[in-house]
């Protein structure tokens, strides 16, 4: 019996800014060549982040997709002991664990309660490692955010 190889899944991943370039090539063949079309959108999405983080904005998505921000949640520490964050940092100083206690957590959030999207609760936004990153440097520098 032969075992046949296996097909291409259906999900193939996110889509790159060559994928949206080809996408752009089609619809407007006489359009700018790939450089500028990813400076563009990587700058684009470098003044996006600055107004969410450090101007602690919310941004509207276009085409009713919903809005963008970082939240502001307060912990909760009435959970069980071993469900709360370890900070691996000060326990390997100190020799035994311990747990952050911060008062507040802060969240990369997409409202889409408002969003006309179907199926919306199957899809989440997963931010960028940059962009998780950014939070904690906007907090050095007093920037608060929504609650």
């Amino acid at each position: 019996m032969e075992i046949k190889k296996r097909t291409e899944g259906k999900i193939k991943g996110c889509l790159s800014i060559r994928d949206i370039y080809k996408f752009y090539k089609i619809n407007y063949p006489e359009g700018v060549d790939y450089k500028a079309f990813a400076k563009i959108i990587k700058e684009s999405n470098k003044k996006l982040l600055d107004k969410i983080v450090n101007q602690s904005e919310q941004i509207q998505l276009p085409y009713r997709l919903g809005k963008l921000q970082v939240s502001k949640f307060e912990r909760s520490f009435n959970q069980p002991p071993n469900k709360w964050k370890i900070d691996f940092k000060k326990s390997k100083e100190l020799g035994f664990k311990v747990y952050f206690d911060q008062k507040y957590i802060y969240k990369w959030c997409w409202k889409k309660h408002k969003a006309i999207v179907t199926n919306k609760t199957l899809y989440k936004f997963e931010a960028s490692r940059l962009a998780k990153r950014m939070v904690p440097l906007a907090l050095k520098n007093n920037v608060d955010f929504f609650k």
